[in-house]
């Protein structure tokens, strides 16, 4: 299953279009009579830089240490072209060789140049697609929030007529300990954090019945919301209405937000959840979590 929606992508031979050949020059002709392809679509095209992308392409894509010979084979050039290129790139950091084999392989450095874009990109933006997705699988409302301080912020809200009808709406904030969006944000927090925000909550009486040590407590509820991957809410927050949320991963590992699915608690079960929804739900973040750049 392909972790992004449906795109269009392209490799630089891809977009290779309405190409046309012009000899050479007499003076830098040689015996094998070498021509070289202009590009007639751009007269702004810097050929060189086009070049040394195929090379960082070719690197890339290959599964091994690839050899000089097999390099300028791969983007048809001279191998001492191709030489020029690479140790340009070597020299950038993107592309290491090996000292023992004289071979190339990817650098770290190149996946700033992925993470970078996908740094760049809103989260409500790359994330709709696949919420749209989710709402049209199971038929419901779904919903994206962020953290903010104490609170969880909706970012985005897929709407059908199947929900109750509660005032909730893109801006909306709502409490943590009480929502399966909120725990979702908050399973992973350290344990400083916890015992602090446990203090804050102290002071609310709607609260209490969180803070005690029993198996409904929030440290506990936590604790199986790590285990599952996903936290579930039984008509907590509003009666007659039940959800279920999983946490998105940033390209580090840390939880950057939650997808919820909000259903009638007059006609779908928390066995309904866990059985039925849990899978795609899943599913959904682990995309999600991939488009962002988390492996």
């Amino acid at each position: 299953m392909s972790l992004l929606p449906t795109m269009n992508w392209c490799s630089m031979a891809d977009i290779d279009l309405q190409l046309e050949w012009f000899p050479m020059p007499k003076s830098a002709k040689n015996k094998t009579n070498t021509r070289v392809r202009t590009r007639t679509l751009s007269r702004n095209l810097i050929a060189s830089l086009a070049h040394g992308l195929s090379v960082l392409e070719a690197v890339a894509a290959h599964t091994e240490d690839i050899q000089l010979a097999t390099l300028a084979d791969a983007v048809g050039m001279k191998k001492t072209s191709t030489w020029r290129l690479v140790h340009t790139l070597v020299e950038m950091g993107y592309v290491y060789q090996d000292p023992k084999t004289r071979s190339f392989r990817p650098a770290p450095r190149v996946l700033s140049l992925g993470y970078a874009y996908f740094d760049s990109l809103d989260l409500k933006q790359l994330s709709s697609p696949f919420l749209r997705e989710l709402s049209a699988q199971c038929g419901e409302t779904v919903n994206l929030a962020v953290l903010d301080r104490d609170e969880l912020v909706y970012i985005e809200r897929i709407r059908t007529s199947q929900i109750v009808n509660i005032n909730l709406h893109v801006g909306s904030r709502l409490p943590l300990y009480s929502t399966s969006l909120g725990r979702a944000l908050i399973c992973e927090m350290p344990g400083v954090w916890l015992q602090d925000y446990l203090a804050r909550l102290s002071s609310d009486p709607r609260a209490k019945d969180y803070l005690h040590s029993g198996k409904n407590s929030l440290v506990k509820t936590l604790e199986e919301v790590r285990k599952l991957k996903y936290s579930l809410n039984d008509e907590e927050l509003v009666k007659g209405l039940r959800s279920i949320a999983s946490p998105v991963r940033s390209a580090t590992g840390e939880i950057v937000a939650a997808v919820g699915i909000a259903v009638p608690s007059s006609r779908v079960t928390i066995t309904d959840l866990r059985r039925n929804f849990s899978p795609e739900l899943l599913s959904t973040t682990e995309r999600i979590s991939a488009a962002l750049g988390y492996r």
